[in-house]
């Protein structure tokens, strides 16, 4: 048996010899017809519709040629992929994996479907795939210890609109206000607000929070990701200590015009993440707003992941071993359907053009 116990008793030259023919067994395993299916039948240990662990193998599908299993305990017949986050893919392993790498490093559509081999669609439809299955992965543990609070802005994007512009035309660089061009300054309520929190263990908070400035009800959205003995460092936006005395959590203020409070705390880390996330928007020439919340998910999720995995190395196997097991509906039809995070209503309805009650797709 190989375990840990086994492999402390061997001395290096011995691990080292193994570790060659892993690596060399690896290579041949790995090949353009590798299938998902192949390690979910390895983790494979109970039936998908009754949770029995009484199933036997049972022929193998026709097309596919996945093996198929009958489970004594409920009389169903499913597939290793049932409820995984491959049951809607036919992409092998290896493009999988491809691509998976090619989102760490942030390519381009059109680069990510040279290296893979599928069209640029498929791509598109992998990623907001991905994105979808890893959109909790980090939101499970609450902020703790000293927290940095603050918000950032981004504009509203409509790219990808299949019916009608909410808006007219917006002229490039500078004009002249007039009654159908608007000039609105400042943060204005075409501005969409993303409320930022990173605790002391790294743990983030990156979401939409609704259109205009920073206000205590986009704040109190998130009130339950704190937990009681945080304390929050911000600056002097009156709605953030409104926000913190509220829920009963200490702050610690940095003055205007300073990079410090007097504690010596300070909004780097937040800082940072912003402007991460600013390189990722012009690297994708911008993003959809429908589909924004998911490459901030995905900002945080390989932002951690860089923390916790040595030097970031393996990273592509380490989402691959997230995403394996996790159920997930989300299919191509879907990825065009998301529903806008925001209420275009609200933000265009000086135009015009588009009713309270209009539908946007």
């Amino acid at each position: 048996m190989l375990n840990r116990e086994f492999l402390e008793k061997l001395t290096p030259v011995e691990i080292q010899m193994i570790s060659e023919y892993i690596n060399a067994l690896f290579k041949r395993k790995v090949t353009l017809n590798t299938s998902n299916s192949e390690n979910l039948e390895g983790s494979l240990e109970r039936c998908p519709y009754c949770g029995g662990h009484h199933f036997v193998k049972n022929g193998k599908d026709k097309k596919t040629r996945r093996q198929k299993y009958f489970c004594k305990d409920c009389g169903k017949f499913f597939a290793a992929s049932k409820d995984t986050f491959f049951y809607h893919s036919r992409i092998g392993y290896n493009t999988w994996m491809n691509f998976i790498a090619c989102e760490v490093q942030c390519l381009s559509l059109k680069a990510e479907s040279d290296i893979t081999g599928v069209s640029k669609t498929t791509c598109f439809n992998m990623r907001h795939k991905l994105y979808d299955a890893l959109r909790d992965e980090y939101k499970k543990d609450k902020q703790n210890g000293i927290v940095e609070i603050d918000a950032a802005y981004t504009s509203i994007n409509l790219k990808g609109m299949k019916n009608g512009m909410p808006r007219i035309s917006k002229k490039r660089g500078k004009h002249k206000p007039d009654p159908k061009h608007k000039s609105l300054r400042g943060i204005s309520h075409h501005k969409i607000c993303l409320i930022t929190s990173i605790d002391e263990n790294d743990d983030m908070l990156f979401h939409i929070a609704g259109l205009g400035p920073e206000s205590l009800e986009k704040y109190q959205q998130f009130h339950g990701q704190f937990s009681r003995g945080c304390k929050l460092v911000c600056d002097e936006k009156s709605c953030i200590q409104t926000f913190a005395r509220n829920n009963r959590l200490q702050y610690d203020v940095i003055p205007a015009g300073h990079f410090k409070s007097a504690a010596g705390n300070t909004l780097s880390s937040v800082n940072q993440l912003h402007q991460e996330f600013k390189e990722l928007i012009r690297k994708k020439r911008g993003v959809s707003t429908r589909h924004l919340q998911g490459y901030m998910d995905w900002l945080v999720m390989t932002k951690q992941l860089k923390y916790r995995i040595e030097g970031g190395k393996k990273m592509d196997t380490q989402i691959y071993m997230n995403i394996m097991n996790n159920p997930s509906s989300f299919t191509t039809d879907m990825t065009c359907k998301l529903p806008f995070p925001i209420d275009l209503y609200e933000a265009y309805c000086e135009y015009g053009m588009i009713t309270k009650n209009q539908s946007l797709s």
